[in-house]
């Protein structure tokens, strides 16, 4: 009796565990349903690709318009030739050769070169290091370095036309140049006509540019830890010692893309010259300002084209090398 009892007992509680189990199997199928496609642009995931590809969109966009197809279009065209009649056709390498037999006969576009070689010497050799001096002593925090800070700054904050007007008044013949001469019986220098005028744009574009490069050495040069500085003080470093010795090596990288971005100073010379002279001249012709006065007309468009790769050619060489050689030079510091 008791045998029957347990197992009627028994039994019930066998199929509750058979009919669980089958529920708990049934659990998966119904998990492995497809959700409503209208939840599918509402989910997390979805939206998170979205955004990315809409971040990402204008980037690529100016990527592929402005440089890709901008490149590309421009060795294109150095292949062709525009004719009023038949358009565009193709000449191969005879725009090339235009340019050589042109070195070979006008000293105007020797000079062109020289110009823009001498920018960016000035550039590399007089504007960096005097940013790199300049840069160090305001961070030391000399009497009135703030004030300092603010004059060597304010031309890269001032609109271009407006900082040449100011210059050229000042260092006219009948500027302020032209009163301190007359102060002294002497006639004023013409700065703005040849042949003094090649050397009044190497003044202005180091006047100029130093206060931009001061701006990013400063914040660079800060980021130095004090504590390295003030180790080096304890072990009798100098003032030169802590600048060639601990400075230097520490912001090397930032130095190193400086430096190039002072090398590329033989393109980024254009409207400089142009302002100050209020016309074209061949003492003052840079490749860009070249480039910039020709990018007008068909014609001119392949020429400045053809000048552009054959300078980029010669150029990125020699900027490749010398990024090269400079990071050699230090080891890169992580701090």
């Amino acid at each position: 009796m008791q045998e029957n009892i347990k197992a009627e007992e028994e039994t019930p509680a066998g199929l509750d565990a058979l009919f669980e189990e089958d529920e708990f199997e049934a659990l998966p199928e119904r998990k492995k349903r497809k959700k409503p496609s209208g939840n599918f642009f509402r989910s997390r995931k979805f939206r998170k690709n979205l955004f990315v590809i809409c971040m990402l969109a204008y980037p690529v966009f100016q990527f592929a318009v402005m440089w890709a197809f901008v490149n590309f279009d421009s060795i294109l065209m150095t292949f062709q030739k525009y004719d009023t009649l038949e358009g565009w056709k193709f000449v191969g390498l005879d725009n090339y050769a235009n340019w050589f037999e042109k070195f070979k006969i006008d000293p105007a576009y020797k000079i062109m070169f020289v110009n823009s070689a001498l920018h960016s010497l000035v550039g590399m050799f007089v504007i960096f290091p005097i940013c790199l001096i300049v840069s160090y002593f305001l961070c030391r925090k000399i009497p009135a370095s703030g004030f300092f800070r603010i004059i060597f700054y304010l031309p890269s904050i001032i609109p271009l036309v407006v900082l040449v007007l100011g210059f050229t008044n000042m260092i006219n013949v009948n500027g302020i140049l032209g009163k301190l001469y007359e102060g002294f019986n002497k006639e004023a220098p013409a700065l703005l006509v040849p042949p003094k005028v090649r050397w009044t744009v190497y003044a202005f574009t180091t006047w100029a540019g130093i206060g931009g490069n001061l701006l990013l050495l400063s914040g660079t040069i800060k980021r130095v830890p004090s504590e390295v500085l003030e180790s080096a003080r304890l072990d009798g470093v100098g003032t030169l010692g802590e600048l060639f010795r601990i400075i230097i090596p520490m912001i090397w990288p930032t130095l190193v893309t400086m430096f190039i971005m002072s090398m590329m100073g033989i393109f980024s010379v254009v409207f400089q010259p142009l302002f100050l002279t209020d016309k074209l001249m061949d003492d003052t012709m840079t490749i860009g300002l070249w480039i910039f006065n020709k990018a007008t007309d068909n014609s001119g468009n392949v020429q400045a084209a053809t000048l552009g790769i054959m300078s980029t050619v010669v150029v990125a060489p020699v900027i490749l090398l010398t990024r090269w050689g400079l990071d050699k030079l230090f080891a890169n510091v992580n701090y």
